[in-house]
């Protein structure tokens, strides 16, 4: 299936090995065979909206309820027979535009159970390294699950390492570990004072974080010292006076002083944000000039005072009117099927169609013209209409300008209807008295 821009991916990428005593060969080393099973990625997003997805409209994601992965002979992770998988990556184009990836694993040695304990991490945008032949070699946004994985706690505790974020959020606090919240929302992140700890819980993950492996909470460093303070005055406290580079007391008389401004003058120039017309008219000498700056004319002219009769011709005259509803079908509508009646001579410039909803296939349609004398398509009318253009204008000029006289009658036609069919048409002229 061709891509769904402008969505994003990322790629995971894992090795998974046991660890076992030394066998029957020549060294005294530790073995590492490959583990068996499977592991599985489940998006901690439900769906995902696509407001600019291409083809329009906007489209909605359903993500998986998972992908179930499988390890190779030496313990990689493969999808369909390939090293790593490809996950849909949040980005600025989707709705979350921040979402996580959780993976949860069933995996063996030899028949035993390896358990080790699902986490969410976030997927980046994958992009490959120059070399073709082996793309993950300088890529970036490549996601190593070894990187990602939580660290069980020994001598320290676990620390996460993700992609960098705008921010963290914490829900609350609480005295200790068993004061966590019983029934929190699934994702609810609790710091625990008590330790000082981070704890996320998991409804699938059997509930919160276990006591004493949460998330250690580590900002960036900062400067410890004044030296490394960036932005402190020159001097510290700031020295009180009256130059450019000492500071003004609170209780200084200039900060209250109520005396009547100096008098100053400006000239346009100096107005940053005024536009050109703006200063032309702030500099106009007159009214005269004032109305020519702004293309106005005076209140005397005798043009605004002109009660000749319009002329005949060229006197504006737009026409829309419905000719389908419900599901469309091959005739003249349901609408108005006798027609609708032009009551003056008129030349139509343009003819715009639109449908209320899309169909699957072409619509092609045209006017007619009915004076009692049959039903005539109109030259020059007939277009065909694309499903992705069922429900948005589609306007033709091609053929036109289109003449019609007092009297005569014009239906909307559907020649070949979509199959399956939308709902609605209308037809909208731009004319002018002749």
């Amino acid at each position: 299936m061709a891509d769904l821009a402008p969505l994003k991916y990322g790629k995971v990428v894992g090795r998974f090995l046991a660890n076992i005593a030394d066998g029957p060969d020549i060294d005294d080393l530790p073995e590492f065979p490959p583990l068996t099973g499977t592991v599985t990625f489940t998006a901690d997003a439900p769906k995902v909206l696509v407001a600019g997805a291409q083809p329009a409209p906007a489209t909605y994601v359903q993500l998986p309820n998972h992908y179930v992965c499988e390890l190779d002979e030496f313990g990689y992770l493969t999808w369909r027979g390939k090293r790593g998988i490809r996950l849909v990556a949040p980005n600025a184009d989707t709705n979350p535009s921040q979402w996580t990836w959780r993976v949860s694993f069933a995996l063996q040695f030899e028949g035993e159970t390896v358990a080790l304990e699902p986490f969410s991490f976030t997927v980046p945008e994958y992009v490959e390294g120059p070399d073709p032949a082996n793309p993950d070699t300088g890529a970036t946004g490549l996601v190593d699950l070894t990187l990602v994985s939580p660290v069980p706690a020994s001598s320290g505790n676990a620390v996460v390492r993700g992609e960098r974020g705008a921010g963290l959020q914490i829900d609350g606090q609480a005295a200790t570990y068993a004061g966590l919240p019983t029934t929190p929302k699934d994702g609810a992140q609790y710091v625990v004072k008590a330790d000082g700890l981070l704890y996320v819980y998991r409804a699938t993950a059997g509930g919160w974080t276990p006591n004493g492996q949460g998330i250690v909470i580590r900002g960036p460093a900062g400067a410890t010292d004044w030296a490394g303070v960036t932005g402190k005055p020159a001097t510290f406290p700031p020295v009180i006076g009256s130059t450019s580079t000492t500071a003004v007391a609170g209780d200084d008389s200039r900060l209250t002083d109520a005396r009547t401004p100096t008098s100053h003058t400006h000239i346009s120039a100096h107005l940053s944000d005024a536009s050109t017309v703006g200063r032309s008219l702030l500099t106009a000498t007159d009214a005269t000039a004032g109305r020519t700056t702004l293309g106005a004319v005076s209140s005397t002219d005798p043009r605004l005072s002109d009660q000749r009769t319009p002329t005949a011709a060229g006197q504006v005259y737009d026409i829309p009117f419905k000719s389908h509803t419900g599901s469309r079908a091959v005739g003249t509508g349901n609408v108005m099927p006798e027609g609708l009646r032009i009551e003056r001579a008129i030349s139509v410039s343009s003819i715009t169609f639109r449908g209320e909803t899309a169909g699957t296939g072409n619509l092609v349609v045209e006017l007619r013209k009915t004076n009692g004398s049959g039903n005539n398509a109109v030259a020059g009318t007939s277009t065909t209409i694309a499903a992705a253009a069922h429900n948005t204008d589609t306007v033709i000029t091609a053929g036109g300008p289109w003449t019609f006289a007092a009297g005569d009658r014009l239906t909307v036609n559907i020649t070949t209807a979509d199959s399956p069919a939308g709902k609605g048409l209308q037809v909208s002229l731009k004319g002018v008295t002749v």
